[in-house]
């Protein structure tokens, strides 16, 4: 993104005016580097959610910022539902409820340093990705409606996880209410092919060294050390795993 297009409101925060189409100004977050590295499209996208019926106060972009579906992917926007506000697809998210997993992997020094590669070439070879690639969770039609019910649960019914996994997923992973008669058969085919993949666009698993510890107060049992290594990634509500910030990592 071209900084000269922008205001700098402080060294975190960058502002782009109001022009156009434009009711309120857009705000976004982020270091000089940061902001530079953000693709033009999220200047696009968060110029046009602010051109929004209803739009309230600004449009704020976080600093993992890209480019969505028509609303920047790390946009924050609040509409009036009183004054012509509407309801953005792209703003809620096509891949809602997402959340993320940390995974320690006990190892730490230069352990996996000299053999990162090999380890990124095995997580590539063992993991399915991409749409098309094919799931490695064989799917009939009643698996997708019963997977769609049962949530996080009907996975670990099933071996792919463990019911302490339930204790750290919201709602133990299961929302009632849900009608897997509302959803596509299209719908259901596509997330059918990709049960166990990582999912397809920007999604990837990485592995992560912790090189700095910010909360010295966390419970000790999550076992944090500077150094050691982590695999981390997000799942999505259905359970295929889905996307992941970068830091360190081998992909």
């Amino acid at each position: 993104m071209k900084l000269s297009r922008l205001t700098r409101r402080t060294e975190w925060s960058w502002v782009i005016e109001p022009t156009g189409a434009m009711r309120v100004p857009v705000v976004i977050f982020g270091s000089e580097v940061l902001v530079s590295r953000m693709d033009e499209r999220v200047w696009v996208q968060a110029s046009n959610v602010a051109a929004l019926p209803g739009i309230q106060q600004s449009v704020f972009v976080m600093p993992d910022a890209h480019s969505g579906y028509g609303f920047p992917v790390g946009g924050v926007a609040a509409f009036d539902a009183d004054n012509g506000g509407v309801v953005s697809a792209g703003g809620v998210g096509f891949d809602i409820s997402c959340g993320v997993r940390t995974l320690l992997t006990g190892l730490n020094g230069e352990t996996i340093q000299r053999t990162l590669q090999r380890v990124a070439d095995a997580l590539a070879r063992e993991i399915p990705a991409g749409l098309g690639g094919g799931g490695s969770i064989p799917m009939e039609a009643d698996d997708i409606d019963a997977m769609l019910l049962g949530g996080a649960k009907w996975a670990v019914d099933r071996g792919y996880g463990t019911p302490a996994d339930l204790n750290r997923i919201e709602e133990r992973g299961c929302i009632q209410g849900a009608a897997p008669k509302h959803v596509s058969s299209e719908a259901k085919r596509r997330q059918r092919d990709q049960m166990g993949t990582l999912g397809s666009g920007n999604h990837y698993l990485e592995v992560q060294k912790i090189v700095e510890i910010f909360d010295h107060d966390m419970p000790p049992s999550l076992a944090f050390t500077r150094t050691r290594w982590s695999l981390r990634f997000t799942v999505d509500p259905a359970g295929s795993v889905t996307k992941s910030e970068p830091t360190t990592c081998a992909r």
